[in-house]
């Protein structure tokens, strides 16, 4: 008999849940409690569901996916070394905001800081305003100084690829109900019920399902060696 996960499960759709949001900044949504990401937080929640799958998969000798329409299963190993100081293990019981609030510091961009004295660098930027000047004065001069192609992340775990809030959330559900033995007809329906009244793109065909499988497959492969 199929083992069954425990910690990892289907990601419920409420009124909250915003789709349409992609992998670039967008307001209010590169923040986690005062601090600035490089990408939606949206996109660090699904990675840390990812990985916490992944991680219980391979703990409980789970194999993912593969039961209805392939006859292959994946086994999956986590890139231990990369995913050190996620401490996964710790937190397996954890939400996703607990364990952000701990981990904040791996994924921040590193704050701005009044210093007193300053160094010449290649790493920082420098610079002079008279402390009486009026704010939009300094942040209009600021803009013109600090170009916008000179952005390169400096967290220690950063998003490399471009996803689709859309489809990455179809991926990891349709991942976990597959783990668990739900029939693709099951499925096609939760997929239809929870995503097609978001889209009417929405397919629930047998080549769509396939394909759908296939894209999460290759997602939860990428993720598990540190690509995401």
């Amino acid at each position: 008999m199929t083992s069954k996960l425990i910690h990892s499960k289907v990601i419920r759709v409420t009124s909250r849940t915003n789709f349409y949001v992609d992998a670039q900044l967008q307001f209010d949504m590169n923040k986690f409690r005062g601090y600035a990401l490089d990408k939606a937080v949206h996109f660090y929640r699904m990675w840390f569901h990812l990985v916490r799958l992944i991680h219980e998969c391979e703990k409980n000798k789970i194999k993912i996916g593969g039961v209805h329409h392939h006859s292959k299963r994946l086994t999956l190993k986590l890139n231990k070394r990369f995913y050190k100081d996620w401490e996964i293990d710790k937190y397996i019981d954890a939400n996703f905001d607990d364990w952000f609030a701990d981990k904040i510091h791996l994924f921040a961009e590193e704050k701005v800081s009044l210093v007193k004295s300053a160094e010449e660098s290649d790493e920082y930027l420098y610079l002079k305003f008279h402390r009486n000047m009026r704010k939009r004065d300094v942040m209009r001069q600021v803009r013109k100084i600090v170009k916008e192609d000179r952005f390169k992340s400096q967290s220690k775990y950063s998003i490399k690829n471009v996803y689709k809030y859309f489809y990455l959330h179809q991926q990891y559900n349709t991942l976990v109900m597959r783990t668990n033995g739900v029939s693709a007809m099951k499925i096609a329906d939760f997929i239809e019920s929870t995503y097609g009244k978001h889209s009417d793109k929405v397919s629930t065909s047998y080549s769509s399902l396939r394909r759908l499988f296939r894209a999460s497959e290759e997602t939860i492969t990428n993720v598990a060696t540190g690509n995401y």
